[in-house]
């Protein structure tokens, strides 16, 4: 038997976007694999040095097209923080309605593609097909499709009027009639079950150590969620299930995906139901002399973190850490010992997102140091 080394990528037809993938084999099984990035990499964190607030604002809101909600809404989050301000109940609404649509339409888009690497085309056009329903909502919301850009400092671009509301029910109910269907398929299928049973398990164990989140570490039974660990925007006023499964494979993150399609369809429903009368406050210059805060928010794949300097009125320094980030650090570890078809199907289970992750190159020096949370700040912020 043979061994030998290939490689999967940069570009691949199984990835939208790039990341190298070196892979050594013993016959057709997996036994070390090397995982290289940094062809997205467009230093967003340098471009946004000396911008002003709002400035930084807008290239936020075009760091990734899927996560076009998670990131503006931490940015905002943080800068808030900083002014120490607390916006009206009628924003947080409805931020926390558009960030839940943003989740609904990622996770159908990330199943109908899942769907796709196991070569269920037709499941992904249904996806799709249902998928366009959030769109259209969020379209009349922010007008936008892609990149919505409705968070902004203190409020929102856009109110809503109860023609708005009626609409966004009915599009929700499309979406939520036919969650249930595709649900009876996933769990009864043979052919999806034998592709992910027991394939790129992750115990608790290595959720915790590896300090996963997000889906990924939900699916493995830990219990966590910035929504209800440290809440924001209007998450504190309503009220819905952390999703949790205990497989922890590639099956598993599946089914906590698409059960928290409806739970955050319970959250636009009580958003609607709930959302204060009145009028969004209007959108003023945003003046800081000096100050440092950070953020997070719960992003479709996890929690998204923005730490903020600022100086002398302008950004002097920003640090984002997507999720992606956490749990691509495992993805190498779940393939040894799997055969090499088993390789699109776990990391497409990961859901990982280059464009959000690939903010700053690290260099391995063989140096370790521990330090305390004013320690980083005083040496990285």
């Amino acid at each position: 038997m043979h061994d030998y080394k290939i490689p999967i990528g940069p570009q691949h037809p199984s990835g939208d976007e790039p990341s190298c993938l070196r892979v050594s084999l013993e016959g057709n099984n997996i036994i070390d694999a090397d995982l290289r990035f940094g062809y997205a990499h467009k230093g967003i964190e340098k471009l946004l040095e000396g911008k002003r607030i709002e400035q930084g604002l807008h290239i936020v809101d075009h760091i990734c097209g899927i996560c076009s909600v998670a990131h503006p809404s931490c940015y905002v989050r943080t800068v808030e923080k900083i002014l120490k301000y607390e916006p009206p109940e009628r924003v947080k609404y409805l931020r926390t309605l558009v960030s839940e649509l943003g989740r609904i339409q990622s996770h159908i888009f990330w199943t109908g593609f899942m769907l796709h690497e196991l070569g269920f085309e037709t499941m992904l056009a249904y996806f799709l097909r249902d998928r366009e329903h959030i769109l259209e909502v969020l379209e009349r919301i922010t007008g936008n499709r892609s990149h919505f850009a409705y968070h902004k400092i203190r409020t929102v671009r856009n109110d809503i009027l109860d023609d708005d509301v009626k609409f966004i029910r009915s599009k929700i109910k499309e979406v939520e009639k036919k969650i249930p269907v595709y649900m009876k398929t996933i769990r009864t299928d043979a052919v999806i079950k034998a592709r992910m049973k027991d394939v790129g398990v992750i115990t608790r164990i290595d959720a915790e150590r590896y300090s996963l989140i997000g889906p990924i570490a939900r699916a493995s039974g830990v219990k966590v969620d910035v929504r209800k660990d440290d809440p924001y925007e209007a998450y504190d006023l309503v009220d819905f299930e952390l999703v949790r499964e205990w497989d922890g494979d590639t099956y598993a993150r599946m089914v906590v995906r698409m059960r928290e399609i409806l739970e955050s369809i319970k959250i636009v429903k009580q958003v609607l139901d709930n959302v204060p009368k009145g009028k969004v406050p209007p959108s003023t210059p945003v003046i800081i002399e000096e100050g440092m805060e950070a953020g997070r928010v719960e992003a479709p794949r996890g929690e998204n973190f923005h730490l903020i300097k600022i100086k002398d009125k302008k950004i002097d320094r920003i640090r984002i850490r997507p999720p992606t980030f956490n749990f691509m650090s495992i993805f190498t570890k779940l393939l040894e010992g799997r055969e090499i078809g088993d390789i699109p199907v776990i990391l497409a289970s990961l859901d990982p997102c280059y464009a959000c992750m690939e903010r700053v190159i690290v260099i391995k020096d063989g140096n370790k140091e521990v330090l305390t949370e004013d320690d980083f700040k005083r040496k990285y912020a």
